[in-house]
């Protein structure tokens, strides 16, 4: 069964104060948008899933266990499992970044 969607109909989803994600997912991995915004506080935080982030627009500082490391538009990075990370962001512009998970992320469900 095809499963297709356009990301400008699925619902942006709430997740904290300056941060959006919208969600697609399969059975076994998902994809999410976030948008984040310059006065968004980092969130700190692991999970089981292994993710690869990248960076549509925006400019950032992508903590990474004990490691900082600047990104912006065009760069990725994968996340190993249950590693701590966040996503600070380093400029005035709105971030946007794909976040690939897998497997899915039920909490975000």
């Amino acid at each position: 069964m095809i499963k297709k969607m356009n990301f400008e109909d699925i619902e942006k989803i709430f997740a904290r104060e300056g941060v959006t994600r919208q969600v697609f997912s399969g059975d076994s991995m998902m994809m999410v948008i976030n948008t984040i915004e310059p006065y968004a506080n980092p969130a700190l935080h692991q999970h089981s899933q292994e993710q690869i982030t990248y960076i549509l627009s925006g400019d950032c500082d992508f903590t990474l266990g004990d490691e900082k490391v600047p990104m912006s538009p065009g760069d990725v990075i994968k996340v190993p499992s249950d590693v701590p990370h966040t996503l600070t962001p380093t400029g005035e512009e709105t971030i946007i970044n794909i976040d690939v998970f897998c497997p899915i992320r039920e909490d975000y469900l």
